[in-house]
């Protein structure tokens, strides 16, 4: 739920309130905020309590350089490792994201979007990358852009096809370009998409 964005950065997040909200003992729920803490998703504040870190344009740099690197290796693997189970989990999910956009539905081609990369990641064969990568995937709390931004539509539709193509292909050289060229521009799309409108846009 933090890593979905359930609790916004100024929302304070108490260990007796989950255990409230969850009905469950304290023990695991420390252990998860523990947990959570150690993966930078929370910090601790001196009132008590933790908040969800909000990512800013720097630490968005710092961590889409690492998934490039990862999601273009995690491709090139997938095109010479891919089973017929791997292509058809990454044929529904694109599947899936069609769907999901094409009902508007944000929040769910989001969740389908990562999904995808989690059957990316699995079908690298590699388990340390898979997990690496998976940590990542689950990190972003930035939403909808999926739906929201017309150039991220265009690449949910056209590039990730591309990417499913080349590794079905075993073209591991295309497959880790495209993959690598997907998170680039991701990148770009989220800092523009958190940089603030013009002065007079702000004030129509």
């Amino acid at each position: 739920m933090i890593a979905e964005g359930r609790y916004p950065p100024s929302e304070v997040i108490r260990e007796i309130d989950l255990v409230r909200n969850f009905q469950m003992s304290r023990t695991p729920i420390r252990e998860a905020l523990h947990r959570l803490e150690g993966e930078g998703l929370i910090r601790r504040i001196t009132a008590g309590g933790f908040v969800a870190v909000e990512l800013g344009p720097k630490e968005l740099v710092a961590i889409y350089q690492v998934r490039e690197v990862l999601v273009g290796l995690a491709a090139s693997l997938a095109a010479r490792n891919r089973t017929r189970v791997d292509l058809a989990h990454l044929e529904e999910g694109l599947e899936a994201i069609d769907r999901a956009c094409a009902f508007g539905e944000a929040e769910d081609a989001d969740n389908r979007v990562r999904e995808f990369y989690h059957s990316l990641a699995a079908a690298s064969g590699n388990e340390y990358l898979r997990a690496t990568l998976d940590r990542l995937t689950d990190f972003f709390r930035y939403r909808a852009l999926a739906v929201t931004h017309p150039e991220w539509r265009d690449m949910l539709a056209t590039r990730h096809r591309g990417l499913v193509d080349a590794i079905a292909k075993q073209d591991a050289a295309s497959a880790e370009h495209i993959g690598r060229e997907l998170i680039a521009r991701s990148l770009e799309i989220r800092l523009a998409d958190k940089e603030p409108a013009p002065a007079d846009q702000r004030r129509s």
